[in-house]
């Protein structure tokens, strides 16, 4: 077992270094809880990658707290789930011998809003705007660490299931569109609009601030609760998304989030 700065290197498989840190080999990640010394399993996870060894140990070091629904294909996946509302998330690995992750992601996109996080052996902007674009919430790039793996997981599930603790009767109105943070129902001239957790947080936010200016640095780390390190992706593909997700059409010019060229985003309240 070799050492690169803090980490151990656990495995390698198939040129996949999986990095776990000693210290951290055996402590419990957070929410799992005690039931008259019985632990209790509150989350479940969808997990769909085609090589064992990585599926194995995805599965091992997160089954002390979750519960690991593991695939090692894409076609037996979605003709097992119908629904995906079981799930708290879904991790998917873009490259699998039967069909892609991105097929899958569209899949879940039809019939859930889960959060999904995907796994890419490529670090290029493309694959990760596409994956993110087709509405994966999150992703990670082999090698990877366990432990950031595991706390992604954990910040993307707290994110869909925790939202701000806003004022009763508080529905936010924007041009044509209202926005109740109570059912978290978006609705334009009365059409509902299918949106996920990140996207409902970006839009309730700068719509509760309108001509507000947001930093990409400030937003990132609003809604994704994490230090911005600078990677511009993850943000940009939301706001492009949510962009799509108002419009009525694709002739449709009405405005609502307005790009600040080297600042950021705000909402346009006229």
């Amino acid at each position: 077992m070799s050492e690169q700065g803090n980490y151990n290197v656990l495995v390698e498989v198939k040129k996949t270094t999986i990095w776990l840190r000693k210290k951290d080999a055996e402590k419990p990640i957070d929410g799992r809880i005690k039931n008259q010394g019985v632990i209790m399993i509150e989350n479940k996870i969808i997990l769909i990658e085609d090589d064992k060894e990585i599926r194995g140990m995805i599965n091992d070091y997160l089954s002390g707290e979750f519960e690991v629904l593991s695939f090692n294909d894409g076609t037996t996946a979605i003709r097992t789930n119908t629904s995906y509302d079981e799930y708290s998330l879904a991790l998917i690995d873009l490259m699998l011998p039967d069909m892609s992750g991105m097929e899958i992601i569209k899949a879940i996109r039809q019939v859930s809003n889960i959060p999904i996080i995907i796994i890419t052996a490529k670090d290029n902007d493309t694959d990760k705007s596409l994956g993110l674009n087709l509405g994966a919430d999150d992703y990670v790039v082999k090698p990877f660490s366990l432990i950031e793996l595991a706390a992604r997981i954990k910040a993307n599930i707290r994110r869909a299931r925790t939202y701000q603790v806003l004022p009763s009767n508080s529905i936010v109105k924007i041009k044509d569109i209202e926005i109740d943070p109570q059912s978290h129902v978006v609705t334009r001239k009365g059409t509902s609009i299918d949106l996920t957790p990140i996207e409902f947080e970006l839009l309730y936010l700068l719509a509760s601030h309108p001509g507000q200016a947001y930093s990409k640095e400030r937003l990132y780390e609003l809604i994704w609760k994490e230090p911005y390190f600078g990677d511009e992706n993850v943000l940009n593909t939301h706001i492009n998304r949510l962009r799509l997700k108002l419009k009525n059409n694709a002739e449709d010019t009405t405005a609502y989030i307005k790009t600040l060229w080297g600042i950021g985003y705000k909402m346009e309240d006229k």
